[in-house]
């Protein structure tokens, strides 16, 4: 199965229909101090920020991972051209992990989630991003060592 968190471009945090812990929240505080390998074709996201839950709870966010950086990805950021880059147009794998006090949402501090990532160009150098985390599951099977 399948289940899906959506990290929107407003810093809101809602999960999916069906998902084990529903949460609606707003990203409230958070910064991200990404790094680009020497080399120019890697950056690296490290984003932490602070959830705060429609029902007032408060939920650490951590976000790490790897980017491949594109031209298309480039000319968004410095405005040379208004493009959309849907997922899976560029190699993005973003392991998100949250950190919370309480046990409504405990599930998702004992959860694995790994990210992948949208960019919407708004013209002039704007743009946003979009990430969809999916919780990781084991798979049971019949392997052995």
């Amino acid at each position: 199965m399948v289940v899906f968190l959506d990290l929107i471009p407003a810093l809101i945090l809602n999960s999916e229909p069906g998902f084990e812990t529903f949460i609606n929240a707003t990203i409230s505080n958070a910064d991200d101090w990404p790094t680009i390998d020497p080399d120019g074709l890697h950056q690296r996201p490290d984003l932490r920020g602070l959830v705060t839950t429609d029902d007032g709870e408060f939920i650490e966010i951590l976000a790490t991972g790897i980017q491949t950086i594109i031209p298309e990805l480039n000319q968004i950021i410095t405005g040379e051209k208004e493009l959309n880059l849907p997922f899976g147009t560029f190699q993005s794998v973003i392991p998100v992990s949250f950190v919370t006090g309480t046990p409504k949402y405990k599930n998702l501090q004992d959860s694995i989630f790994i990210g992948s990532e949208t960019v919407k160009s708004l013209g002039g150098g704007a743009f946003l991003a979009g990430v969809r985390i999916s919780k990781v599951y084991s798979a049971k099977t019949n392997v052995t060592l």
